[in-house]
């Protein structure tokens, strides 16, 4: 199935063995991801500052949950025993200082995490009318310029701030 969609939007698949299709996969991704963190301007910045994180700790990050206060994020790679996958430890950020977090806490805290944002977006999509579409790579936006624009228009019109901006 996925692969008569990935068709329909005009890919060319070709069969090759594991190890080459995945080196090709991998040297794809990774002039991407070279190219995306090169952008100069906003989207470059908003790249860098996303994987930031990624260069603080030896282990690679799989999670990372930000909240208001706290910030958690995961270490892998994952340990699968039967159903369920374990992070190796992990971190929580509070006031600029981090702890540390044993595999089984990591665990316990990702578990609950994931819990409360299933519940969440639950939550706010009841009186959401959505429509969701098959997960294909795409690329959205015929005009990328036009689409921020409308996208920043929107946000001015429902954002408001709570205090004059002489008080900021």
């Amino acid at each position: 199935m996925l692969e008569a969609a990935l068709r329909a939007e005009g890919w060319a698949l070709v069969r090759a063995p594991v190890s080459d299709r995945y080196k090709s996969l991998t040297e794809l991704l990774i002039d991407d991801y070279v190219r995306r963190l090169s952008r100069p301007g906003l989207d470059g910045s908003c790249y860098r500052n996303f994987i930031a994180d990624w260069l603080y700790f030896e282990r690679p990050m799989i999670d990372r949950f930000k909240g208001e206060e706290f910030s958690a994020q995961f270490e892998g790679p994952l340990v699968a025993i039967g159903d369920k996958t374990y992070p190796l430890g992990g971190f929580i950020l509070h006031n600029l200082q981090w702890a540390r977090l044993s595999p089984e806490d990591a665990f316990d805290l990702r578990e609950a995490l994931r819990v409360v944002v299933d519940r969440s977006v639950r939550k706010w999509m009841q009186d959401k009318d959505l429509t969701f579409v098959p997960a294909l790579p795409e690329k959205p936006f015929p005009d990328r310029a036009a689409a921020d624009a409308e996208a920043e228009r929107q946000i001015r019109a429902f954002a408001r701030f709570e205090r004059p901006l002489g008080e900021i």
